[in-house]
């Protein structure tokens, strides 16, 4: 595990910069959570080196969703705001979720935090290869998601724009363009008919590469 983190994080390190070539990045059609449900985003940590960058994703699929009108909290605020009210979550329930699961105690717990959905984000694929073009950069990020009240039931999305380099702005272009699009997939929104650049989709997103 540690070493998969570490090669994506050198890889984000290392590289940079890029336009997009392809505005229909690929994805699967996912059957996500109606409205009206609260949904809590948790970044899958597979090892301290991409702890931050989950993290930060986490944060701003929970932001994209909010904003096209779902309730949505990434799991860093969710606990913070559980701690204002003096509840005290334990570590192994911290570790768990990041992990990338929920026992039958933990999602009682948060059903009485009124949680009702439950959204792991993943990152996938962090590479770049060369092409006809030039060198391209993949971003591929993955959601699984499941309504509490219904069972083992779960749904999953999909996407891994494919971008081409430019100086400069490489994994973070890609990154911000697959957040966008599975914001997009997860509330059913349709394509758009060209994607627009990344920084109208989430001007709020700053990864430490």
């Amino acid at each position: 595990m540690r070493a998969r983190g570490s090669l994506v994080l050198g890889l984000i390190v290392l590289f940079g910069g890029c336009a997009i070539a392809d505005p229909r990045p690929v994805y699967q059609t996912s059957t996500s959570a109606s409205a009206g449900t609260m949904m809590l985003v948790v970044g899958v940590e597979r090892d301290l080196d991409n702890a931050y960058t989950v993290r930060t994703l986490a944060r701003e699929l929970a932001f994209s969703l909010a904003h096209r009108g779902r309730s949505a909290i990434d799991l860093g605020t969710f606990l913070q705001q559980a701690s204002l009210r003096g509840i005290v979550v334990p570590p192994i329930v911290v570790a768990r979720l990041t992990g990338g699961g929920a026992d039958g105690d933990i999602e009682a717990w948060l059903r009485a935090e009124r949680i009702t959905t439950i959204v792991f984000l993943d990152v996938a694929i962090s590479e770049q290869v060369w092409g006809e073009r030039g060198k391209r950069t993949r971003v591929g990020l993955t959601a699984r998601g499941r309504t509490l009240d219904q069972g083992d039931e779960t749904w999953r999305a999909y996407t891994t724009p494919d971008v081409e380099d430019e100086p400069g702005q490489g994994f973070q272009i890609a990154t911000e363009t697959a957040l966008g699009a599975l914001a997009r997939v997860i509330v059913g929104e349709p394509e758009p008919a060209a994607l627009p650049r990344p920084s109208t989709l989430l001007p709020n997103l700053r990864l430490r590469w």
